[in-house]
């Protein structure tokens, strides 16, 4: 698969794999991951700083300059360790989860996706880091933008038009283990994907997979990562997850999609309308203007954060 023949030719192994739509989906990362060492790489972990709000009650994702204990990169980029901790005192899932990998790295998307390009592109370049990954669980990465039930459509739209300007990668687990998109709804996404030669093949979680993502599970608050070990388990079936949307759990779930960024970006109307956004207010406006719903208005119209 196309796959195997950019991961075998790529001249600069180190990779940067990272979980695109906030901090449990860095346990997705894990099978990507471990693939790309199969191939020689050195791989790096991160994830976007956007935690639900079981993890982190304040609403949206978090900036670098919220966190302690970190060192900072750029103005979006930065490592964080298992002491991190917002200065209202949360543990973010990304601060978990280095208590497994050691250090990963942050990517802030308060600053929009014009600058996340810039910072990405600085950090690629001075860690000679050859490919960048984003993982997303579920697949609505992959979405126009549309589909009735997309819920959280900003920090993904953020990352794909993040990743495309760098030529990365978005890989897909769970085959709509977020419950936003319908099953034909991603099918058709995917078969877009195809006819504009996006699609660069399949992968699956092994048994090591399965272990170590389960070890992570009990680090970091997910249930979208989930699904995929689940599935591996042998589950068949529907299973409740999120306050009541549902998710069916197939053999399918533990598979991973992977399709090239710039091709997603051509069919996601939501990261074309954000790409130059140099903020995630005002890619949250342009959004909302555009009839959208985001993730971030959801948890303003319910969360009662305050800093005590």
């Amino acid at each position: 698969m196309e796959m195997i023949k950019l991961l075998r030719d790529c001249n600069r192994k180190r990779a940067f794999v990272f979980g695109v739509g906030g901090g449990g989906d860095i346990v997705s990362t894990v099978p990507v991951a471990n693939l790309l060492k199969l191939f020689g790489f050195e791989v790096i972990h991160g994830g976007v700083l956007w935690d639900r709000l079981v993890v982190d009650p304040k609403p949206g994702p978090r900036a670098l300059e919220e966190l302690e204990n970190i060192e900072k990169f750029n103005e979006v980029v930065a490592f964080v360790n298992e002491n991190t901790r917002t200065n209202y005192g949360v543990v973010p899932n990304l601060a978990r989860s280095a208590r497994h990998f050691g250090e990963v790295v942050a990517l802030d998307i308060t600053k929009g996706a014009k600058n996340l390009v810039r910072g990405l592109r600085e950090f690629m370049e001075e860690n000679g880091i050859g490919i960048a990954i984003g993982v997303d669980a579920g697949g609505d990465a992959i979405a126009v933008g549309y589909e009735s039930g997309v819920r959280s459509p900003l920090a993904d739209a953020v990352s794909v038009a993040a990743l495309s300007e760098v030529d990365g990668i978005l890989s897909v687990t769970g085959f709509g283990s977020d419950g936003e998109l319908k099953l034909e709804e991603l099918m058709f996404n995917i078969a877009e994907i195809f006819k504009r030669g996006g699609f660069l093949g399949c992968s699956s979680i092994s048994s090591e997979d399965s272990r170590e993502m389960t070890s992570l599970c009990e680090l970091v608050v997910t249930e979208a990562s989930r699904i995929p070990i689940i599935a591996y388990s042998g589950e068949f079936g529907i299973r409740r997850i999120r306050k009541g949307r549902t998710v069916l759990i197939t053999p399918i779930s533990a598979l991973i999609f992977h399709f090239r960024a710039r091709v997603v970006f051509e069919i996601n109307e939501v990261a074309k309308l954000i790409k130059d956004c140099e903020s995630i207010e005002e890619a949250n406006i342009v959004l909302n203007k555009n009839g959208i719903t985001t993730e971030l208005d959801y948890e303003r119209s319910v969360s009662d954060f305050k800093v005590a």
